[in-house]
């Protein structure tokens, strides 16, 4: 789509055609916006109501309101099964400004990254093309990043030291992870694989940045697991703070509040509430996290998430049912939560040949595994969204998928 046309257009889902099923798409439907829509009028009228609402028209604290910190670590304990401490977090503007501040707070121009191999093919871009990171890959299996191949990894590039490490870039390398429901995979990092990690992040002097959006989309009959934080205690006398654990509201209610969260260590949580960023803006989204606090306190979020997740297992089984029926020789795990289904096709299919035939033959397009790649790889996977439509539409669309794969199979 050209510039201009981005110029009048509503969303960023405008650009595609009517008729069109759009398995890339890795947002909240309208369903579930249009449920937002009534809990963010309720929530609003509530919280102007308060004596003291013209505060969030102000410039507000570098880290955050703290009655929506407070209320906000409350309802996470209770999601996530385990303490989550107000003082540990800063209000962010969402995950992706987040990864912005911490990339441009802590780190130079030339320094390292590492990064699973899949990944969010987004932040691929952002952090080689507009960080000017460079980046090293590691493989990921059915447990999440593979630790002994971290290691090696880590290992080959330890005599690179681009700059001088200081009190504001503390740290050698960064580490970004998507450690559950990981996207595009949608496997979680075991507990044993969660030690091992941190245990490296210590010993390399690593950032561990991780992208804990949709920690919260755990279907109805299973648990979040837990996030990667959590390993790295402060009571352990080894302790350092290597671990940010990066959330949104974006997936678990609508992107277009931008507005977010981060857990992080004091030494981190210092450099960016002290930032010209922070000072200067006087926070990040003050206004929303106001409106948000009476989201929570309501319950209305609480409400909307076990809605949600409901809608997402029927979402997903639905999806999954056609590709088990209709394609048995196509490998995939099916997932427990997140947004997305990463499929292995038969062999011999490659996903750019498939997308093109898709597109022009069947009205439906997708991620092509080799876009999540930072070296490439992948290029028979497709990445398949579920979040977006309903099951209907799902089914619907996966019949078109395979009757395109049966072609080319049939070499039609």
């Amino acid at each position: 789509m050209s510039a201009a046309a981005r110029n009048n257009c509503a969303t960023q889902f405008d650009g595609v055609s009517p008729g069109v099923t759009n398995f890339k798409m890795g947002a909240p439907g309208v369903e579930t916006l249009s449920k937002c829509t009534e809990i963010l009028k309720k929530a609003t009228i509530h919280r102007m109501d308060e004596p003291n609402a013209h505060q969030l028209f102000q410039y507000g604290p570098e880290s955050g309101d703290r009655q929506f910190l407070e209320t906000l670590a409350s309802f996470l304990t209770e999601e996530y099964q385990s303490p989550v401490q107000a003082d540990d977090m800063i209000v962010t503007a969402g995950a992706t400004q987040a990864l912005n501040v911490l990339t441009h707070l802590l780190f130079s121009n030339g320094d390292l990254v590492f990064m699973e191999d899949p990944t969010y093919f987004l932040s691929i871009r952002m952090l080689e093309s507009e960080h000017g990171m460079k980046y090293a890959s590691v493989p990921v299996d059915d447990e999440g990043i593979v630790p002994s191949e971290l290691e090696k990894v880590l290992q080959a590039h330890q005599d690179y030291r681009p700059r001088e490490l200081t009190e504001r870039k503390p740290f050698w390398a960064m580490l970004y992870l998507i450690p559950v429901y990981h996207n595009p995979t949608g496997v979680c990092l075991s507990p044993d694989r969660c030690r091992e990690v941190i245990k490296l992040a210590r010993k390399y002097n690593l950032l561990v940045l991780c992208d804990d959006v949709y920690n919260l989309l755990h279907f109805p009959d299973k648990t979040a697991p837990q996030r990667l934080f959590t390993y790295d205690d402060k009571s352990d006398p080894e302790y350092q703070g290597n671990v940010v654990s990066n959330g949104t509201f974006s997936k678990i209610f609508g992107p277009g509040i931008r507005l977010g969260w981060m857990e992080l260590p004091d030494r981190v949580k210092d450099i960016i509430i002290t930032s010209g960023m922070a000072r200067s803006g006087g926070g990040f989204n003050h206004t929303m996290s106001g409106v948000m606090t009476s989201v929570i306190s309501l319950g209305l979020l609480t409400n909307l998430l076990k809605e949600s997740r409901k809608d997402y297992q029927a979402q997903c089984e639905a999806l999954c049912g056609v590709l088990r029926k209709k394609l048995p020789t196509a490998s995939f795990k099916e997932p427990s939560g997140g947004y997305f289904l990463w499929v292995k096709l038969p062999d011999g299919i490659q996903a750019p040949e498939l997308l093109k035939r898709c597109e022009a033959d069947a009205q439906l397009t997708f991620v092509t595994g080799h876009v999540t790649s930072p070296t490439g790889k992948f290029i028979d996977h497709v990445r398949l969204s579920f979040s977006y439509y309903d099951k209907d539409v799902l089914a619907v669309g996966a019949e078109r998928l395979m009757g395109v794969l049966d072609k080319i199979r049939a070499g039609q």
